[in-house]
């Protein structure tokens, strides 16, 4: 799991059909102590839980497929879940 800022969306009038009505986010990865560190990534929100501003826990590769209802998508990042807090 990998700790990150929704910084912006992605709009996207044709995609695969697993991503229907799923959020796409621009994220910029965060250390532990929520200093960004490297590149942007696209970041699918299959949930719909986050927007922009919010600190989010994403996974990557097959786990990002899982984090779908239907068990897969074409994906290979996925919010999993928002952080109400970091001691």
């Amino acid at each position: 799991m990998k700790l990150g800022k929704v910084v912006g969306n992605v709009w996207a009038e044709r995609k695969a059909p697993q991503l229907h009505a799923c959020r796409l986010h621009v994220v910029q990865p965060l250390s532990a102590d929520k200093q960004p560190i490297g590149k942007q990534l696209i970041v699918a929100d299959p949930q719909n839980i986050a927007g922009t501003g919010d600190i989010i826990v994403y996974v990557t590769s097959t786990d990002a497929t899982q984090a779908f209802d239907s068990g897969f998508a074409p994906v290979n990042a996925a919010v999993v879940e928002l952080v109400d807090s970091i001691d």
